[in-house]
Formats: C-alpha cells, sequence, structure tokens
C-alpha cells in the first residue's frame, strides 16, 4: 500500500467524518444531516461554488484551477441501506466511506488549487440504494455547466481484500430491472374451481416460465438473471383470491439483452395470463442501466492503481447494480473497485459489514491520482 503523506496527515479529520456519517444513516432522499454536515464540511475547507439544488439533498461542489483544462467529476453516493421492514437505516454498502474519500479528496485539492489545470466537480449523490439517484442528478445539469468530461466513482468492496483493486474496462456492473406483476382473475370458492379463473395458478405457471427465461449458463454477455421473488394472493384456505400480486426482477450484463428480455417478460406473462382467462400486468420499476466503463480511463485507473496497491484484478464484473451507470452512459469514465474484506467475510448489505481505515486511505490515493493525471 502505498499512500502519500498529504493523505496520511488526513486520518484524524477521515475517522471523524467516517463516524459522523456511521452514527447519522439516513435513507434515500433523507439524508438531510448528512449533505448539512458536507456542505460544512466543504465550506470549512474554503468552497465557495457549493451547489445543494440540484436534486433533493444532493450536494455539486465545483472548484475551478487557474488554468483552462478538463471538468473532471468524481461521484459519492450518500444514502444508508434500509434493513427492514421497520425503516431502520444503516451503513452496509459502504457509502460512509465513499463520502470520507471524498471530503478527504477535497480538502486535498483546495489546499494544491493553484495547480489545477482544469475544473474539478464533487458530486455527493442522494438516493443510490432505492430509486436510482443519479438519473435525476443527471437529468438536472449535474454533468453540465460546466460540462464534464470524465467520471470517476469508487465502491469499496467487500469480494476484495484491503489491499486489492479491480478496475475492469466494459461491462462492470449488471443492468437492473425489478418489477411488479399484478393478475387479475375471478375469485370463488375453493370446491368449485370450473366456475373461477385461479389467480394462484396462473401466477404459478408465470413464476415457472420467468424462471425458464433465465440464461446463467452462458458467456457473460449473453446471461440474464430473471424471476419471481415474491408472490401475494388470497388469505384462506378455501377461497380462491380475485387478486394475486407478484415481485421479481431482471439482470443483464448487456443492454441489447436487457431490451429483449424486458420485452419477452411483459409478452410470457400477458399470454400465460390471457390463455387462462385472466389478465395480467408488468409494472418496470427502477431501471438501473449496465455499467459500463469506458477503455481508456479504465487502462489509465488501473495504472494508477499500481502505484498504490500490489494486487490490481482487471477482469472482475458482478451481477450487482449501480446508478453511476447514468452518469457512464453520458461521458466516459469508470467504477473503481477498493478492496475492503478483512479477515472475515461479511458482504455488502449483511448487518455486520464495516469499512476499515485502509480501504479510505487507498480510496482517497486513487482518486488523488487521478486528479493528478488529468488536471495537475
Amino acid at each position: 500500500m502505498n499512500i502519500e503523506q498529504i493523505i496520511l496527515d488526513l486520518k484524524p479529520q477521515m475517522k471523524k467524518d467516517k463516524e459522523f456519517f456511521w452514527n447519522h444513516p439516513e435513507k434515500g432522499l433523507c439524508e438531510f444531516e448528512t449533505s448539512s454536515y458536507i456542505k460544512r464540511r466543504l465550506e470549512e475547507m474554503g468552497y465557495e461554488d457549493i451547489n445543494t439544488n440540484i436534486y433533493a439533498t444532493g450536494v455539486i461542489a465545483t472548484l475551478k484551477g487557474k488554468e483552462d483544462g478538463p471538468c473532471i467529476l468524481f461521484r459519492s453516493d450518500m444514502d444508508a441501506v434500509v434493513m427492514d421492514e421497520t425503516g431502520r437505516t444503516k451503513h452496509t454498502c459502504g457509502h460512509d466511506a465513499h463520502m470520507t474519500i471524498l471530503l478527504s479528496l477535497a480538502k486535498i485539492l483546495m489546499d494544491n488549487k493553484d495547480k489545477i489545470k482544469g475544473t474539478v466537480k464533487l458530486l455527493f449523490q442522494p438516493d443510490e440504494e432505492g430509486d436510482a439517484g443519479a438519473k435525476d442528478m443527471v437529468k438536472n445539469g449535474a454533468l453540465e455547466n460546466p460540462k464534464v468530461d470524465k467520471a470517476f466513482a469508487i465502491h469499496v468492496w467487500s469480494e476484495f481484500k484491503e489491499d486489492e483493486i479491480a478496475i475492469k474496462e466494459g461491462t462492470v456492473m449488471a443492468s437492473s430491472d425489478p418489477y411488479d406483476i399484478i393478475v387479475h382473475g375471478k375469485g370463488g370458492h375453493a370446491a368449485m374451481p370450473e366456475k373461477c379463473i385461479d389467480t394462484i395458478y396462473i401466477a404459478n405457471k408465470i413464476g415457472i416460465a420467468l424462471k425458464e427465461m433465465a440464461r446463467i449458463d452462458v458467456e457473460s454477455e449473453k446471461k440474464a438473471i430473471i424471476g419471481a421473488t415474491a408472490i401475494s394472493g388470497g388469505k384462506t384456505n378455501n377461497v380462491i383470491p380475485d387478486v394475486v400480486h407478484m415481485k421479481g426482477i431482471c439482470r443483464t450484463n448487456n443492454n441489447e439483452v436487457r431490451k429483449e428480455m424486458k420485452k419477452k417478460i411483459v409478452e410470457t406473462v400477458e399470454d400465460i395470463a390471457s390463455k387462462m382467462g385472466g389478465r395480467a400486468e408488468v409494472k418496470f420499476l427502477v431501471e438501473y442501466p449496465v455499467t459500463v466503463n469506458s477503455k481508456e480511463e479504465s487502462e489509465a485507473v488501473q495504472e494508477i492503481a499500481r502505484k498504490v496497491v500490489n494486487n490490481v484484478v482487471t477482469d472482475y464484473q458482478t451481477t450487482t447494480s449501480e446508478d453511476f451507470s447514468y452518469y457512464l452512459e453520458k461521458v466516459p469514465g469508470c467504477m473503481i473497485f477498493v478492496g475492503c474484506r478483512r479477515d472475515k467475510f461479511y458482504p455488502q448489505h449483511n448487518e455486520n459489514f464495516t469499512v476499515g481505515e485502509n480501504p479510505i486511505l487507498i480510496g482517497t490515493q486513487v482518486f488523488y491520482e487521478i486528479a493528478k493525471k488529468y488536471l495537475m
């Protein structure tokens, strides 16, 4: 691990920032304390161009150098994970570490603003876990005024050890398209099914068909994870319900496959219900496109990562999803995975997931190296 002294000197403040975020977890679009803290910290550093009216609780700080150059965006998500049906939130995905890294970068860049040739945008984004806050940040102009040339994000990642970084060209994270299905039939006495249109039976048929549509044991670019994840209908033993509600999700590693599968899901669900005398509706919910890292930027960050850690993985991709994909649809850049696994493995969103000191130091160093390459 090769960390510069300028970053090591920030460790006491990193600890304070991380502790604040950890102790004040807030769900998407409710990151009020988080947003206020970030704004206050940026103002303490000397940032004047701070936009808190971009979207919901989002914050964008802009720092312009004395000379012309590219506009580079660094992004952190802000929201905590909603852990259960009570609405309890906890930072079990690492967003507390991401915000700490970006604030640390903010401090270093402000202290070296006379060296900057171009513009830096530091974007703290709400609602990554819920309704794809990136989509609305982009829609409301996060990539404009000035126009962003490249975008970078870090995600601490439990699949890798603390001294590892993963950065791959091309597809790195899958699309995510959750959907609701409503099956309509004709309820009645379970002793007289011939007089009913059995919604439970239709839902079972749909569930099986969706599972059979999945493409799992194929090459990555053709993969499609599809299925029903929840079925709710009926309340008693001897009544066939009028309506059954279903939930499911589709994930793919290719946007063309994604488009094809979404169309096929709708056609299959509607066709099965119709042939059995019922009716079914499919409603797609929050949509996350495939996250695709651009070639030039990925190769550059791979070289940067090799300066920071000894182990750089260049072929890793995952079927989890990230709304950073919305930025990468518009500008080149990449998602960087910084390992955070210690002696005991806890996956993201697990009750016991936490991030230690080393990934924050490494992440800050990587962001700083990117800033130096493009802006200094």
